[in-house]
């Protein structure tokens, strides 16, 4: 004869997990490494915006938690990232430049008062010659191009790709993006190709001058055909369009 026997007892309280690891310590140190490591964001949009209050440049963008937890963690981030050096009297932003954009998006007190100070910080700034990807808004990019700014492009070595970012000035909260311009804005196609020819033609021009001068190479005409691609695209915070 067999009985059913039904349980009225509530499952069980999910346990939750453990806030430290007190272990991790005895690790073996290469595996210590390894875990800082893939604690390291991935390729990371830095927007930067200027305070006019100190009269410098400050990151929205949050720095690696790596680079402020202990000393292990500390030596692993510094071996991937450097410090943005951008004005007079830069507060230390961490930048991997093999992987971030630096995003100058629309900055107000900059287009309204700061418009030379912009230009003469990236024309001499220590970091120039390391920027992989730069991203603009299109406000910025109009208001710099009438004023010099593809010259600096120019000179910039490692320079491969250059954004012109359009935002639409929503409130969205979530992390930053970049969505590729719809075949269909065929405005903003028309602006990215016009934006990488006149690239071209003044990376030629300084190129001939340097040629001129006597100061031209090889290695300056290699970076040359390498070309830097010009696009717009869109931005998108959380995954809405803003």
């Amino acid at each position: 004869m067999s009985t059913n026997v039904s349980s009225t007892q509530s499952p069980l309280p999910a346990t939750p997990p453990p806030q430290t690891f007190p272990l991790f310590p005895l690790l073996p140190a290469e595996l210590r490494l390894k875990i800082w490591f893939w604690t390291l964001p991935p390729a990371r949009i830095l927007k930067i915006s200027y305070s006019a209050n100190h009269g410098t440049y400050i990151s929205n963008t949050a720095p690696p938690l790596a680079l402020s937890i202990c000393h292990s963690s500390r030596v692993v981030a510094q071996s991937h990232y450097s410090y943005l050096q951008l004005g007079p009297t830069p507060i230390p932003i961490p930048i991997s430049f093999p992987n971030d954009t630096l995003y100058i998006s629309n900055l107000a007190p900059i287009l309204s008062s700061h418009l030379a100070d912009l230009l003469y910080n990236l024309a001499v700034s220590p970091s120039r010659h390391f920027l992989q990807s730069l991203s603009l808004d299109l406000r910025v990019w109009n208001e710099l191009c009438e004023n010099g700014l593809l010259s600096t492009l120019a000179k910039m070595r490692e320079l491969r790709e250059v954004n012109v970012v359009v935002e639409f000035g929503r409130n969205f909260g979530g992390e930053l993006g970049f969505l590729d311009t719809p075949e269909w804005r065929r405005d903003l196609m028309w602006l990215a190709a016009r934006a990488g020819r006149r690239l071209v033609e003044e990376t030629g021009r300084l190129r001939l001058l340097r040629k001129a001068d006597g100061r031209g190479n090889s290695s300056e005409k290699e970076d040359a055909e390498k070309g830097v691609k010009v696009r717009c695209v869109i931005l998108t915070r959380g995954g809405e369009q803003a």
